[in-house]
């Protein structure tokens, strides 16, 4: 009897399904576009001024993208993370990119109940850099993930 399946030594792909791919950089492409929209507008404005009526906007935006961010990392969890993880694939830039996820949560959090001057503009800054960074590490982990199984695919 002829064997089916995968030969041996190639690893099963641990790419996103269509669905999820898509709706992470939709989100994440509405995340940043937001967010530098809202930096432009409050940073052109001066201090005595009235705050633009695109910025409470942005922020709503932000916020709702934000949560389904959210929600939507939470459903990738066990499938993809935790199945990579167990196979030893992309362990490295997955940490990273899940650890990036889990403080621009915490950051924004923080924008929104944190008090005190020093620690809000230490959490702006926090938030911003990450939230710039965003796209190229998710650009390293993909890249990365997709050369890997290519290896694997190819013997490597």
């Amino acid at each position: 009897m002829k064997r089916r399946g995968r030969p041996p030594g190639l690893h099963r792909s641990n790419r996103l399904d269509s669905l999820r791919r898509r709706a992470l950089y939709a989100l994440l492409a509405i995340l940043v576009g937001s967010g530098a929209v809202w930096l432009c507008v409050h940073w052109r404005r001066a201090d005595d001024a009235l705050p633009s009526p695109l910025e409470p906007w942005m922020m709503k935006l932000h916020g709702g993208a934000a949560m389904m961010t959210i929600y939507l990392a939470g459903t990738m969890l066990y499938g993809h993370m935790l199945g990579a993880w167990r196979r030893r694939h992309n362990r490295g830039t997955g940490a990273v990119a899940a650890a990036t996820l889990l403080l621009l949560a915490s950051s924004g959090y923080g924008l929104y109940y944190f008090g005190g001057a020093t620690l809000r503009q230490a959490t702006e800054w926090l938030h911003w850099v990450l939230g710039f960074a965003v796209p190229l590490l998710l650009w390293w982990h993909v890249s990365r993930g997709r050369r890997l199984m290519w290896r694997y695919a190819h013997g490597e």
